[in-house]
C-alpha cells in the first residue's frame, strides 16, 4: 500500500530544513544546559513542589495524598528534603548568596531509602504524566546510587532534552515564525527551561499542539492519519497540566471537523472524558493548606459561573490596578527566582519593544483570505486561556469573596501568547520576505538581550556580594611524614566543637608527596566521654592532595591522632590562622542529617 501525495508532501517538509533546525535545537540547549549550571537548584518558584511531584511519580505515585491537617503529598526521600533546606535559604532573600561551602553541602547529599510526608498541594492539580522526564532523572539517579545533586541534574537534563525534542518535531511538522520564537527565548522562558518544573515542558507542548492544528487545517482531510491523534495526546498532557489552557481543546474540536473522520470525533469525545475525570478528581482530592479560601475550590468556581458578572467585576478591578499591570509585564519577560531578582527597567522596556517590533513585522495577511478559519480559532482560544487563567486563580488562590485577582504572574500568559503570535503570523515561510528578515535581526538581537541580562543578573543575584568579601586569613602546609615515631594529630575545626554534631564519613585530605606510600595506618578519635575509637587506612590508597573518605561509627568527636601500623610516609594538610592559634586538619565532616560541613580555609572536597 503506497504513500498519498499528502504523506509524501509531509515527508519532503519534514526533511526540508533539518540541518537549520537541529542548530537551532543544539543551541538552545547549549543555553539551557548553561543556565542550569548557573542557577542554583530549586530556584523557580514551587520548584522544590514540583521536584517532590516528580519523585512520587517515580515511586509509582499518581495521585496525592491528602490530610486536612497537613494539606495534599505523599511520601519524599529524607535525603530529598535535606537538599531542599540546603538551598532554600535562598528564596525571597535577595541579599543571600550561596557560599562555596553550601554549596558542597547540598551537593554531597545522598539518598536515605527512608521517607516522611512532606505537603505539595500546588501540584496536587497537574496531571503527572507531565513529570515523567524528571521523574525518570530522579529514578535513574537515585538507583545509580547518585548524589541527589547529580539525580537532580540528570532530570534538569532530560527536561531540557525532552523540550527541545518537542520543539524540533514542532518546527518539522509546520513552521514557527519570529514572534513564537521571540516568546521562547524570553529570559522569563530561559530560566524556566532550564529548571525542573513544567513550565518549560508546557511551552513545548503548546508550540507542538499548534504545529499539529495548522498542519491538520492546511492539509484537512487529507492530513496524515497520524496528526489527530497526537495532537489529542498533546492536549491532554497539556491541559490536564495547566487548567488555564482549556479552551485550546477547541483546537481539537475544529481539527476533528477538518478531517471528517469518525474515529477523530471518537478521540474527541475522549479526551473530554479524560480532562474532565482528571480535573473533577484534581479539584475534589486536593487539600491546599496554603491559602484560606473560605470555602472549596468547586463551590468558588460554581458560585461565578452561576454570577458571570460578578467575575468580571473582579477582573475589571484588577486590569484597573497599574502595580499589577506593570507586575503582570515585568513578570512576563522575567522577574526570576523566586520573584526576587528583577532586571534592570531598560531592559524590560528593550525586550517588551522588540516583542512589539518583532510581533508587526510577523503580521501575515497574505493568505488570510483561506487561514482565516484557524487563525481566528487560535485568536479566540488565546483571549478565552487568558481569562482563564484570571478565573483558576480567583477560585483557587483568593479569599472568597475577592475584590481583586491576587497571585497572577506574567509567566502564565506565556502559553497564551503562543497561540497569539502563530495566529497573527501563521503560514508557511516563517522568514521569507522583507518584513520578516527584519524580525529575524530583531530577534537575534532580543536573544543576546535575554541571555546577557539572565547570566549578569543571576550573577549578582546569587553570587556576588555587594560589599568585598574578606578571604579566610589562614595558611595552608602539610604535617611531617607519618612515622612509627611521628604520629599525625587530628585537629577537629573550632567551628565543628562549638556546634558539635553526630559524624558518620570523615574525610582528610593527604599529601603522599607525589608517591606510593607503602604500609597501613590507623585513625584514632576520641569521644566525648574519653572513649577512643580506631579506623584502618589503607595507605597505598590514599591519593596526593585529595580528601580520602573514612567511615567512622555514628558519634560526636572532639580529637584524633593517626598512627603508624606498618607504615608512613604521608602527611595531612592543615589550615593555621595567619594571625596565630591552632591549627586545624583539613577535613570534611559529613553528618548523620546527610549534611557536611569542611574546614575553613582548606581546599574544596570534591567527593560527588
Amino acid at each position: 500500500m503506497g504513500m498519498d501525495r499528502t504523506d509524501v508532501t509531509l515527508i519532503q517538509d519534514l526533511h526540508a530544513g533539518r540541518c537549520s533546525r537541529r542548530w537551532l535545537v543544539a543551541l538552545f540547549v547549549l543555553v539551557c544546559i548553561t543556565m542550569a549550571k548557573l542557577i542554583p537548584s530549586m530556584q523557580s518558584p514551587d520548584e522544590f513542589d514540583h521536584v517532590k511531584r516528580a519523585y512520587l511519580l517515580g515511586k509509582g505515585v499518581f495521585t496525592l495524598q491528602s490530610f486536612e491537617e497537613q494539606g495534599s503529598g505523599g511520601l519524599v526521600d529524607t535525603g530529598l528534603m535535606t537538599y531542599f533546606k540546603a538551598y532554600g535559604v535562598l528564596p525571597y532573600r535577595p541579599h543571600r548568596k550561596l557560599s562555596l561551602e553550601e554549596n558542597y553541602a547540598a551537593e554531597a547529599a545522598r539518598w536515605t531509602g527512608q521517607r516522611e510526608f512532606s505537603a505539595a498541594p500546588g501540584t496536587g492539580y497537574y496531571l503527572p504524566v507531565i513529570y515523567v522526564p524528571q521523574a525518570l532523572g530522579l529514578a535513574i539517579g537515585e538507583a545509580a546510587g547518585l548524589t541527589i545533586g547529580n539525580s537532580y541534574d540528570l532530570a534538569v537534563l532530560l527536561t531540557i532534552l525532552s523540550c527541545a525534542a518537542l520543539l524540533w518535531a514542532a518546527f518539522a511538522i509546520y513552521p514557527a515564525n519570529p514572534a513564537v520564537l521571540a516568546l521562547l527565548i524570553l529570559p522569563m522562558s530561559l530560566f524556566q527551561f532550564a529548571s525542573a518544573t513544567i513550565d518549560g515542558l508546557s511551552m513545548a507542548l503548546t508550540v507542538l499542539a499548534v504545529s499539529l492544528f495548522l498542519r491538520i487545517a492546511h492539509d484537512r482531510r487529507a492530513a496524515a492519519a497520524w496528526l489527530t491523534p497526537v495532537l489529542a495526546l498533546v492536549l491532554v498532557v497539556l491541559i490536564g497540566s495547566r487548567i488555564h489552557m482549556l479552551p485550546a481543546l477547541l483546537l481539537l474540536g475544529m481539527a476533528c471537523f477538518q478531517v471528517r473522520r469518525r474515529s477523530a470525533y471518537v478521540l474527541f469525545a475522549l479526551s473530554i472524558v479524560i480532562i474532565a475525570a482528571w480535573l473533577l478528581h484534581a479539584i475534589g482530592s486536593t487539600v491546599d493548606k496554603r491559602v484560606l479560601v473560605g470555602a472549596s475550590t468547586s463551590e468558588v468556581a460554581l458560585y461565578y459561573l452561576k454570577h458571570p458578572f460578578a467575575f468580571l467585576r473582579v477582573l475589571h478591578a484588577t486590569l484597573d490596578r497599574p502595580d499589577l499591570m506593570g507586575f503582570y509585564m515585568s513578570s512576563f519577560v522575567g522577574v526570576l527566582g523566586w520573584l526576587d531578582a528583577s532586571f534592570r527597567p531598560e531592559v524590560y522596556r528593550l525586550a517588551l519593544a522588540a516583542l512589539v517590533v518583532i510581533g508587526v513585522l510577523s503580521l501575515s495577511l497574505r493568505r488570510l483570505r483561506t487561514e482565516w478559519p484557524p487563525r481566528a480559532m487560535l485568536l479566540f482560544c488565546a483571549v478565552a486561556s487568558v481569562l482563564m487563567t484570571f478565573f483558576a486563580l480567583l477560585v483557587t488562590w483568593n479569599k472568597h469573596p475577592a475584590d481583586v485577582i491576587l497571585g497572577v504572574q506574567g509567566r502564565y500568559f506565556t502559553l497564551p501568547m503562543i497561540l497569539l503570535a502563530y495566529a497573527i503570523a501563521a503560514g508557511k515561510g516563517a522568514f521569507e520576505g522583507v518584513a520578516r528578515k527584519g524580525a529575524a535581526v530583531v530577534l537575534a538581537a532580543l536573544a543576546y538581550l535575554s541571555v546577557t541580562a539572565t547570566v549578569s543578573l543571576m550573577l549578582g543575584r546569587y553570587y556576588q556580594s555587594f560589599a568585598p568579601i574578606e578571604s579566610a586569613s589562614v595558611s595552608v602546609s602539610p604535617t611531617p611524614p607519618l612515622s612509627p615515631d611521628n604520629p599525625i594529630t587530628v585537629a577537629m575545626s573550632p567551628r565543628y566543637l562549638a556546634h558539635q554534631r553526630e559524624i558518620t564519613r570523615l574525610g582528610i585530605n593527604f599529601g603522599t608527596h607525589m608517591r606510593t606510600n607503602s604500609g597501613a595506618a590507623e585513625l584514632q578519635l576520641s569521644t566525648p566521654d574519653g572513649a577512643t575509637v580506631r579506623v584502618p587506612i589503607d595507605l597505598p590508597a590514599l591519593k596526593d592532595n585529595e580528601y580520602a573518605l573514612l567511615d567512622v561509627p555514628k558519634g560526636s568527636y572532639v580529637a584524633g591522632k593517626i598512627v603508624s601500623v606498618t607504615g608512613g610516609g604521608v602527611s595531612a594538610w592543615q589550615a593555621t590562622p595567619t594571625t596565630g592559634g591552632a591549627s586545624s586538619t583539613c577535613m570534611v565532616y559529613l553528618y548523620a542529617d546527610g549534611t557536611s560541613q569542611f574546614t575553613e580555609g582548606c581546599p574544596v572536597p570534591n567527593l560527588r
